[in-house]
């Protein structure tokens, strides 16, 4: 058994680092008229640290631990009662199954916390954290230059939409399926190394890559979630401890100064691209794009042969259109409103309801896509969840850090939906509760070291 604890801690310890693979490699088993049918790293992970659990918990006989806290439970199996009404089915099982698979390991990570909670076992950890982190923000770059000096999509594994056709400069998703889950990625390691930094400034130069990465991507979810998140630190620490003042202020230098370092680099590269674009027309396409096209410094002579000149509008209309339709379709009966169309449904239902042309849609809202899919039920138990974890944190665990990822992490599920490419927004905060547990013979400690 000693064995099956040290794989159950190698399995912790590749996690940070397999997150970053949500897309690449991908195992694809075909297709149906509303879904695709695909298995990625991160869920092969999470199935066999769950077929490791198992057997730890039967050995040490810890199964009444997952039922001590019942309340956790009600979400998921009222998420597993809506099959039954769910518009799609297939869809439907699916992802309760993840569901399952996710609030199972997140038991199991809690129930053995001991084996995580040694001083060797935090060092380790923390350096697969960042050191992943680092090695894929390289590759990001390397992906940029990569598409910048020609190099086919198929060996960038550039996104269709993320190349320097379409802004004159490339936005790199990494191995994710997308630039806004690579930047929903990063979004970890940005708020742990300012944590950190705060206590040693060493990590101030991880601060400045991982953010600096993060305005590569281009996401306008994940940014504007940093930039929120990054304010709730400074306000906490404004009203708890403002001797830390100091050290936030120097923090918000680290990232302005890494969004003008990427700024100047995505200015470089529209330069040297293969379109008509120049230094300033990349530059000016950054500032119109992330203020949504309230700046806008763009030269009329400007001539480009990429295929946006600034900020996507329809990129937002499209989101907000399916909202709305979203909302529509909840709106249609009280059964509805109350219980959803059921988990996986919300595709077919907004198809059936003719206000939308794919049943393959999907609701690039979490928030409003659970409340079609599971109603107000569904909406009232996952406030239920939240509340009971976060009273936890703030009895157990060191606040900060877990409730600045946490609010970062909120901001982001406005702008997408979904299990199977943000597993990281669901397992690594488990993880990190535990890295950041106060031991029971400690009290509450100031962040100033």
């Amino acid at each position: 058994m000693k064995k099956l604890s040290k794989i159950y801690q190698g399995l912790i310890y590749v996690l940070p680092a397999v997150l970053f693979f949500s897309y690449y490699p991908l195992i694809s088993f075909g297709a149906n008229e509303t879904m695709n049918f695909e298995l990625s790293l991160p869920l092969i992970w999470l199935v066999v640290f769950d077929f490791v659990a198992v057997i730890l918990i039967v050995w040490e006989r810890k199964i009444k631990e997952i039922f001590k806290n019942y309340i956790y439970l009600l979400l998921p199996l009222f998420l597993t009662l809506s099959i039954f009404w769910s518009e799609n089915k297939i869809r439907g099982i699916l992802t309760v199954g993840i569901f399952w698979l996710i609030y199972f390991a997140g038991f199991s990570i809690y129930i053995f916390r001991n084996y995580l909670k040694n001083k060797k076992v935090k060092e380790i950890f923390w350096k697969s954290f960042f050191g992943s982190a680092i090695m894929i923000c390289v590759w990001c770059l390397v992906q940029s230059l990569f598409d910048v000096f020609g190099v086919p999509r198929e060996n960038s594994l550039m996104c269709l939409g993320c190349t320097y056709k379409m802004f004159g400069f490339p936005h790199p998703n990494g191995f994710a399926i997308e630039p806004q889950f690579m930047g929903n990625l990063l979004l970890a390691p940005i708020f742990m190394s300012i944590y950190f930094s705060m206590k040693n400034k060493k990590y101030l130069w991880l601060v400045f890559v991982f953010v600096a990465t993060l305005f590569l991507t281009f996401s306008r979810g994940a940014i504007y979630a940093f930039g929120v998140a990054l304010l709730f630190m400074t306000g906490y620490l404004w009203v708890k401890e403002k001797e830390l003042i100091r050290k936030i202020i120097m923090v918000w230098g680290v990232a302005i100064t890494a969004f003008l370092f990427t700024l100047n680099a995505q200015g470089i590269m529209a330069q040297v691209s293969p379109t008509n674009d120049t230094y300033w027309s990349g530059v000016s396409k950054v500032l119109n794009h992330l203020s949504l096209g309230i700046i806008d410094v763009k030269k009329a002579n400007a001539t480009e042969e990429a295929k946006f000149d600034g900020y996507v509008a329809e990129s937002t209309d499209t989101r907000m259109k399916i909202s709305r339709a979203a909302l529509e379709t909840w709106r249609k009966d009280f059964w509805t409103m109350m219980f959803g169309v059921g988990i996986g449904g919300a595709g077919e239902a907004m198809f059936k309801a003719g206000v939308m042309d794919s049943p393959k849609e999907i609701v690039q809202n979490q928030y409003i896509g659970l409340l079609l899919e599971t109603g107000l039920i569904g909406i009232f138990l996952l406030i239920l969840t939240l509340i009971l974890v976060i009273k936890f944190i703030v009895r157990k665990c060191e606040f900060l850090p877990l409730a600045t990822l946490g609010v970062s992490y909120g901001i982001t599920l406005v702008f997408f939906s979904g299990l199977p490419n943000a597993l990281q927004i669901y397992l690594l905060p488990v993880v990190l509760i535990v890295m950041f547990e106060y031991q029971s013979s400690s009290k509450r400690k100031k962040l100033v070291s």
